[in-house]
């Protein structure tokens, strides 16, 4: 009630469509986000099941190996030309695909494809009729580990509704996600971490699994998104002592750390915790969509620079020696603390950059890496700072030692193991596809 109030206000008009209710899961299949814009269609559809029994090695090994096959039709799709489809292959790899394969069903009804070869007639007939193939389509595959697959097909979804101009945009979708995993796997640590916070109640029918499969645990959580962004986030908290400890023990801490770090949280329980939750809205973000602005900065009343300065307040400015003093920041030389004070543009030609390195980034891409090579700048920065007076000069830090590979005489591959990973083949031969006709 307080969105479709709030969009009446704004557009002078009501809102009467019911806000569709969608799981994590279910968004993340079908979209490929879970903030997904619900304004046109494209939906990802699963092959896995057929994959495994087609003869495409590329499919087939990936569905019998624990990854996914999945597709999009994109309808009036076989009018792309050789240059458009190169485009989307390249933006595929952008995003983490080790290629695009793709049907194009012409007006006549025909398949044009390499694919067909390795699908029997019925396994064909199948494919079409789960993504509703039709003369005119043209379907596009993503065969990778799930996370990929989502990643690489939620973007492309994007791209091509872009690229087709199926965003209509004076139409306005809203839905919620709900039941957000508990828990992801963190490949830099090497295990389950919070994927929100440790304070979120799980989903009471997955409490079990939290000593047994912490992939399968679902939070009371809960977003509001509008057109693919997200308005708002929430989540129901634990309120039960015991829950939270089981919580704490999932993730690994030991009784020391949970004194240490939530000891105040524990020691609240004692009094009693009534259930509560909460709910962070996106002010903002809602009037930006409300009035089709390109980016928050045009709704905000002192939006800071892209380097995170403040232009009202002229922030961050030199601060006075004294004031470091009494803070014990940058205990070093007075030459170190004006390097400190004094403030350089680091500038990065992004796209200059992509484009030597051959490479499709998406805008969220582009800033990620802007920000970690802006990182490095200014840490190499800081080391310029680092006393280095009567420090020896060496070469290396570490001593060196000569570690010589022990010389092995090993059989030469044989031409199986040499074709083994070969994406097509034919008898003793790798198979090059016409691709032009």
């Amino acid at each position: 009630e307080l969105f479709k109030d709030l969009y009446k206000k704004l557009k002078g008009e009501e809102y009467k469509e019911r806000f569709p209710r969608l799981t994590w899961q279910e968004a993340m299949d079908i979209y490929g986000s879970d903030k997904p814009d619900l304004r046109f269609g494209l939906p990802i559809v699963d092959l896995t099941s057929l994959a495994k029994r087609c003869s495409f090695s590329v499919f087939k090994s990936t569905a019998v190996n624990g990854g996914v096959v999945r597709a999009i039709n994109v309808k009036g799709g076989a009018s792309f030309t050789r240059s458009e489809i190169d485009s989307l292959t390249d933006r595929a790899l952008g995003y983490g695909a080790k290629g695009m394969a793709w049907i194009a069903i012409r007006e006549s009804g025909e398949l044009y494809s390499i694919l067909t070869k390795y699908f029997k007639e019925e396994e064909m007939d199948e494919l079409l009729n789960k993504v509703k193939g039709e003369p005119g389509d043209f379907i596009l595959f993503c065969a990778d580990k799930l996370s990929t697959v989502r990643r690489v097909l939620g973007g492309l979804r994007l791209d091509i509704a872009k690229d087709l101009k199926l965003i209509d945009n004076n139409t306005f979708k809203f839905a919620f996600v709900t039941d957000f995993p508990q828990f992801e796997y963190s490949e830099e640590e090497g295990k389950f971490i919070a994927a929100h916070h440790p304070f979120t109640m799980p989903k009471r029918e997955d409490v079990a699994y939290l000593s047994s499969d912490l992939s399968r645990v679902r939070a009371q959580a809960y977003d509001v998104v509008l057109n693919g962004v997200e308005l708002g986030s929430g989540s129901i908290r634990i309120h039960d002592s015991s829950l939270q400890e089981k919580m704490f023990k999932a993730l690994g801490f030991s009784q020391e750390e949970i004194a240490e770090k939530f000891g105040f949280m524990v020691n609240a329980f004692k009094y009693g915790t009534p259930p509560h939750g909460g709910f962070a809205f996106g002010l903002d973000r809602f009037v930006m969509l409300m009035v089709g602005a390109e980016s928050l900065r045009e709704v905000i009343a002192f939006p800071k620079l892209k380097d995170a300065s403040c232009p009202l307040t002229e922030a961050p400015s030199p601060v006075e020696e004294e004031q470091l003093e009494i803070l014990k920041l940058f205990q070093g030389s007075n030459e170190s603390r004006r390097k400190v004070k004094s403030k350089e543009e680091i500038t990065i030609d992004i796209d200059n950059i992509s484009n030597l390195a051959r490479l499709y980034l998406t805008t969220d891409e582009k800033e990620a890496l802007k920000e970690e090579m802006t990182d490095i700048i200014k840490f190499s920065q800081e080391l310029s700072s680092v006393e280095a007076e009567n420090v020896p000069m060496t070469a290396h830090v570490m001593p060196l030692k000569n570690i010589l590979r022990e010389d092995k005489t090993v059989n030469n591959f044989s031409r199986e193991e040499m074709l083994k990973n070969a994406p097509t083949r034919d008898e003793e031969y790798i198979v090059v596809p016409r691709v032009v006709e």
